[in-house]
């Protein structure tokens, strides 16, 4: 652990995985950590301070995906998604199937944070829990499918220079919770994000059955074949749960897989390529690029030391 005033950087290593947190103490009661971890399961709330349940909770998943489990249900974040938590018992421990996320967690000490973020606004009388609040209405979790607007905003949490992070959180942060305050809501989308458990396990059994099988050409109708399931059924869990239809999330699957080989090991792309069932490196890289952002080779360079970025 390295510690500066009102910074904290936090490293983690065990037969699981690694993981890197850097942690921003912003105001009283309020911190933004950005995660970078490679483990099947990862605790987001070590960083907190004080007492663990009284926290309200906002978590942005830029790559990789993450599941909570909350009450016998579900919640999924893919690229791109935003996840708020006000129950004052929720857990802390999130599950990552693929064992890749990156992404920041805004904690809320709700018996610690000023109500008066925005004392120095005429206008504006607020604190950030009445802006979750709004957001959530009567529920205690919801999840925000990705958007322009909230991509936008996170996304720009990211390109600040490392040492003017603290001062432009500082900054942005207000913003978030005065936009949140006088948002426009939708609640009828919000309350399908909860999955029940026994469609959850059909779907991991299926995505379980995907990773095993990764250098096979994998059809919907061998899935639903395989499992005894209708192709309505099979795809309508799988967006609930991954918020894609099967094909996609075997593309990404493979596209992710190949990209811990590329960070992790020192293999050819073609052989990466040949692994995950491409007949030749130039349709690979066509296809990875699209899932990834990156061609393999400027993304081996890019992300083969786990850091913040």
């Amino acid at each position: 652990m390295c510690e500066e005033k009102n910074i904290k950087e936090l490293s983690y290593s065990d037969d699981n995985g690694d993981a890197q947190v850097v942690v921003y103490h912003l105001f009283p009661g309020i911190e933004v950590a950005y995660s970078s971890v490679h483990m099947t399961d990862f605790d987001f709330g070590l960083f907190e301070q004080g007492e663990r349940s009284n926290y309200a909770s906002i978590h942005y998943c830029r790559e990789g995906h993450i599941e909570q489990e909350i009450n016998n249900e579900f919640i999924y974040l893919m690229p791109g998604d935003c996840s708020i938590s006000l129950q004052s018992e929720a857990k802390k421990m999130f599950h990552l199937p693929l064992k890749h996320y990156h992404g920041i967690t805004i904690g809320i000490n709700l018996g610690v944070t000023e109500n008066k973020l925005f004392s120095y606004l005429e206008s504006c009388d607020c604190s950030p829990v009445e802006a979750l609040r709004h957001i959530c209405g009567e529920a205690s979790h919801i999840v925000l499918r990705s958007s322009e607007t909230a991509t936008k905003f996170f996304e720009e949490l990211y390109e600040v220079e490392e040492d003017q992070r603290l001062d432009y959180l500082r900054v942005k942060l207000p913003e978030l919770f005065f936009r949140m305050k006088y948002a426009k809501t939708n609640r009828s989308y919000y309350d399908r994000n909860l999955v029940p458990r026994i469609q959850v396990e059909m779907v991991k059994a299926v995505s379980n059955y995907i990773s095993s099988n990764l250098s096979e050409k994998i059809t919907v109708k061998h899935l639903t074949k395989e499992f005894g399931v209708s192709s309505t059924y099979l795809q309508n869990a799988f967006r609930s749960v991954y918020g894609m239809p099967v094909i996609s999330f075997i593309r990404i699957q493979k596209m992710q897989s190949a990209a811990q080989l590329l960070i992790r090991t020192n293999q050819k792309i073609d052989e990466i390529a040949e692994a995950f069932g491409y007949e030749n490196e130039s349709k690979f890289s066509a296809a990875f690029k699209k899932a990834m952002g990156d061609p393999p080779g400027v993304y081996r360079k890019e992300h083969s030391k786990v850091k913040i970025i």
